[in-house]
């Protein structure tokens, strides 16, 4: 009986934005022991890698990891679909640099990755080439749903010994104080079965303003990755145009960014 392999998934929004993705697509492969699937953003004619970018791969992908051209049928179930088909990990694109810097511009693959069953690392051209996913970055707030953060994260300290830095908000309230505290032990007693190193870090910063102390933080300690979730409900600009503070972060920061949805049904990978 043969096993079936996992996957990056590579959306590719333009093939002259795609060398800091491909890097890091082989790197994500590497640490998870996967293989790499391409796929078009809105489904171009010809669904063809060009010789550029064939040549980006070669030199990117020294131990000569699989990977394949798939096709997305229709923008939000055809991609779930494709996720469970790949048994997709994480899906990573990297954005052309006249789709991140400017609030009002359309970014329709948004409506993809709000709807997409697992979280999506994001890049731009600022983005570092070399990226070794070994120290993560993760604001912890006072909402439930931070929860989900927590276990995405732990996937790279699980497989690649990544250390990660919980970046924990201060609240007056001490009911939104003791919602912190209670995430902390889950990830403390989560986080201890697997034996990757952690670090908690007390911000001076409440829940709305942690996530920019977060960012500070992730250019003083070098951070290879900052985990980011939204809210619930983000609204019609956020899904059309962007969520601005993805954006903002993409344009000024070298980390890429693991954006996570608040989703119930998520499409969990294997251990």
């Amino acid at each position: 009986m043969t096993i079936k392999k996992q996957h990056i998934l590579v959306i590719i929004q333009d093939l002259k934005s795609l060398n800091v993705a491909i890097k890091h697509a082989f790197k994500l492969a590497g640490i998870f022991k996967c293989e790499v699937a391409f796929t078009f953003f809105q489904n171009h004619e010809e669904q063809q890698l060009d010789e550029n970018t064939i040549e980006l791969i070669k030199n990117a992908n020294p131990s000569d990891i699989s990977y394949q051209i798939v096709r997305t049928d229709t923008p939000k179930r055809g991609l779930n679909n494709l996720i469970q088909q790949l048994e997709a990990i994480f899906i990573l694109t990297q954005f052309p640099v006249h789709r991140i810097d400017r609030s009002y511009k359309l970014n329709p693959i948004f409506k993809w990755l709000f709807d997409a069953k697992i979280p999506t690392i994001l890049l731009s051209r600022n983005t570092k080439l070399e990226c070794n996913y070994k120290n993560i970055i993760i604001p912890v707030n006072y909402r439930k749903e931070c929860k989900e953060k927590m276990i995405w994260a732990s996937y790279f300290g699980r497989f690649n010994q990544a250390v990660l830095h919980l970046i924990a908000a201060s609240e007056q309230s001490e009911d939104l104080s003791r919602k912190i505290k209670a995430t902390l032990l889950f990830t403390k007693k989560m986080f201890e079965q697997f034996k990757f190193d952690y670090k908690i870090i007390k911000s001076q910063s409440n829940s709305f303003s942690l996530e920019k102390e977060a960012y500070e933080l992730s250019s003083r300690l070098d951070s290879d990755l900052m985990v980011l979730m939204l809210n619930h409900q983000e609204g019609w600009f956020s899904t059309h145009f962007g969520p601005q503070k993805l954006k903002k972060y993409l344009c000024q920061k070298e980390s890429p960014i693991l954006f996570i949805n608040p989703l119930k049904d998520y499409f969990l990978p294997c251990s």
